[in-house]
């Protein structure tokens, strides 16, 4: 069976005649241009078919509708014409009406094909299709197969009823004016969080009364078909309808979807027995890559998507003279340059240009572009979802102001073709929160043209996408200072990289400073046993040491910020290793106690690899400061010098088995314990936004086998 398009591309309000006589609905005529052979053709033919409003004037409260239950749509050439209406349900915006102007995006026909309805949903609910909420790994509830004979093919088919999920969204009075309610209607969804605040509530106290207006959500996601939510809810005959943005796009629907609801009837239902009934109906899959249950769950974005050749080729069609492009879907625009990038005339510029992408353009405009392969990336970006459906081109990072404009404006994705750029303090750390805050989520890329590799910043450095996997499954993140020189012996840090690396296995990870000498012996071990490798480096070019490329994890500091690529060391890193080194390794060390004597660090053994006493000088004066009482008594009990790998290896097994028992063996007192565990892991977590900080709160007995 040869699947199609059912879906058409978005239409626009083409004609105005007025409000109809003796009541507050505004008539419309909605126009969709250059529809397919197969939508003109489902219409002659009269297969059933649904006007879908824009979701966010259906999260308002504006019902679009056909003009009357008898309106079919008009076909002119290759366009089609519908008569319809609008109608403001929600009594809080005035008279949003008044704001819809001719040209402005109205919504898509969806033809309800039954010969491409799913009849089983089974398989889906399965393989590609997430309802509900996850009671268990793999298991879900808050949703009910039924059945019902197709009246066009009486053939038994699935549906699905979905319950409402626990919480709403409510309109702020004070938030809405003019400007905010036609905000929306321009922008879409965008404006929505300027007018409205998401709260909890326990649905069975909670009743819908006749006229009231419900913006909720259910839990669902979909891979490669279309989910179309029934305008009648459940319970039946009683009058609630579902408002017109009816369509879960394949690929594009994550999760939470939010639905609006009016009660039209006569009797107040509690929000507990309402349900959304969806039907399911086959889609044109773009798409080459595979569906993935994760990936359907949370999301695709840009790299699951595309080839690192298909990324690449984006970059030739920005514009030399342009702030960057703008990618929306099957539209791209570029961001010209200000006279003065940094002035607030560049932030008009932006926020135009990001409206303009907002605008369906001809098909034509794609062929200019004299680029096919551009096109076809074109259609595989279509279906990013949500926040991530925006994307900003540029060949160097935005200054922080841009990014705030264009996030504001909805753009959350930054695609950066450049090679291993250095970074303020200030601008990794807004990454950093920009990327994993939940209010946020961007997502920042870089592609390296050199080494054809595109890298995502993940929690504070940029990995290659795959690696998210292995970074998150790291416990013991083991730190590794020493001299960069070449007149450093490093031979019994690579002893003990190879017998830490038998022994942890996936669960180790090596944090360094990302540059020569020890720091990329220890890097290409890494890569060897293929264990992690995170390089933290700061731009030392001026010193003769270059910034490694090699590593699996790479964020680079700019001149000058010693310490805050040091702070930023210190917060990944739990297990510290002090090999021999000079000046900046005897910094190392004592930045690293002294964050253990604030509690800033979990504490652990600081393991000094010194064969030849080169820290004997160091441990006496730690110990005199702890006699003297000029520092807590427990430090130099900390302080482990090992003369040989086996020492290191015997002395971070026995910590890492059991914690408690060798923090009691050396004496560490508990409470110090303990307020290093809630410290360090409190500022591990707001700082770098890590979900599971590893705090030497319990054994490990897989290390004792």
């Amino acid at each position: 069976m040869k699947i199609e398009q059912i879906i058409s591309p978005d239409g626009y309000i083409s004609d105005i005649p007025g409000k109809i006589d003796g009541t507050d609905i505004l008539q419309a005529r909605f126009s969709f241009l250059d529809i397919s052979d197969y939508i003109r053709g489902a219409i002659q033919e009269e297969k059933p078919f649904i006007f879908s409003g824009r979701s966010g004037n259906a999260q308002i409260g504006i019902k679009t509708d056909l003009l009357s239950p008898q309106t079919v749509p008009l076909i002119d050439g290759l366009d089609v014409h519908l008569d319809g209406k609008l109608e403001n349900l929600n009594p809080l915006l005035g008279d949003a009406l008044k704001f819809f102007k001719i040209g402005d995006e109205i919504g898509r026909l969806v033809i309800m094909d039954p010969e491409l309805r799913i009849h089983d949903v089974r398989h889906y609910l399965h393989k590609r299709l997430f309802v509900g909420r996850e009671n268990d790994k793999g298991h879900y509830d808050g949703f009910e197969i039924q059945q019902e004979t197709d009246p066009l093919t009486g053939k038994d088919s699935d549906y699905i009823l979905v319950d409402l999920e626990p919480y709403q969204y409510c309109f702020e009075p004070g938030a809405l004016n003019d400007s905010s309610v036609n905000n929306v209607i321009n922008k879409g969804r965008l404006g929505l969080a300027k007018i409205r605040s998401r709260t909890s509530l326990v649905l069975d106290q909670v009743m819908l009364k006749p006229g009231d207006l419900f913006i909720g959500a259910i839990k669902i996601s979909l891979g490669d078909i279309y989910g179309i939510i029934d305008a009648v809810t459940l319970p039946e005959g009683q009058g609630i309808v579902h408002l017109p943005a009816r369509v879960l796009d394949p690929f594009r629907t994550f999760r939470d979807r939010q639905v609006e609801l009016y009660h039209f009837g006569k009797t107040a239902v509690p929000l507990s027995r309402i349900q959304i009934r969806i039907r399911f109906f086959r889609a044109k899959n773009p798409l080459t890559v595979p569906l993935i249950k994760n990936k359907v769950k949370d999301g695709y974005r840009l790299f699951d998507l595309l080839t690192n050749s298909e990324v690449s080729n984006l970059f030739q069609f920005v514009d030399d003279a342009s702030l960057g492009m703008i990618l929306n879907k099957n539209n791209f625009i570029q961001i010209a340059r200000a006279i003065d990038p940094h002035g607030q005339a560049q932030l008009e510029i932006i926020k135009n240009a990001v409206l303009e992408s907002t605008v369906r353009k001809p098909r034509q405009s794609l062929v200019k572009a004299g680029n096919g392969e551009f096109t076809k990336t074109l259609e595989k970006l279509s279906v990013l979802g949500g926040i991530n459906s925006r994307v900003f081109i540029s060949d160097t990072f935005p200054s922080p102001e841009v990014i705030d404009a264009l996030r504001i404006s909805g753009v959350r994705t930054f695609l950066i073709n450049t090679g291993n750029p250095s970074f303020g303090d200030d601008y990794v750390k807004k990454m950093i929160r920009l990327t994993h805050a939940i209010a946020s989520d961007c997502e920042f890329l870089r592609y390296d043209a050199e080494t054809d590799k595109l890298y995502t910043f993940y929690h504070g450095c940029f990995i290659e996408p795959d690696d998210r996997e292995r970074f998150d499954v790291v416990r013991y993140w083991f730190a590794f200072y020493g001299s960069h020189t070449k007149e450093a012996d490093n031979q019994l840090t690579i002893d003990l990289i190879n017998k830490l690396a038998l022994k942890f296995g996936i669960e180790m990870g090596i944090v360094h400073g990302g540059g020569p000498g020890l720091m990329k012996e220890a890097n290409d071990l890494a890569r060897q046993h293929n264990i992690m490798s995170v390089g933290i480096a700061i731009d030392l070019e001026g010193e003769r040491q270059l910034s490694l490329t090699t590593c699996d994890g790479l964020i680079k500091y700019q001149e000058g910020l010693r310490l805050a690529r040091q702070d930023h060391l210190q917060k990944l890193s739990n297990l510290p290793i002090v090999n021999t080194g000079g000046y900046g390794s005897a910094e190392e060390l004592s930045i690293t106690i002294t964050s253990m004597k604030l509690h800033e660090n979990p504490l652990a053994p600081v393991i000094l690899l010194d064969p030849d006493n080169l820290w004997a000088d160091m441990e006496a004066q730690i110990t005199a400061i702890a006699k003297n009482s000029y520092g807590p008594l427990f430090i130099p009990n900390l302080v482990k010098p090992c003369r040989n790998a086996d020492d290191a290896l015997d002395e971070l097994l026995e910590f890492s088995r059991d914690p408690d028992a060798w923090y009691r063996k050396n004496h560490i007192p508990e409470n110090s314990v303990q307020t290093a565990r809630d410290k360090s892991s409190r500022i591990r977590k707001e700082t770098l936004y890590l979900k599971d900080v590893e705090v030497f709160d319990r054994p490990n007995a897989r290390l004792c086998r």
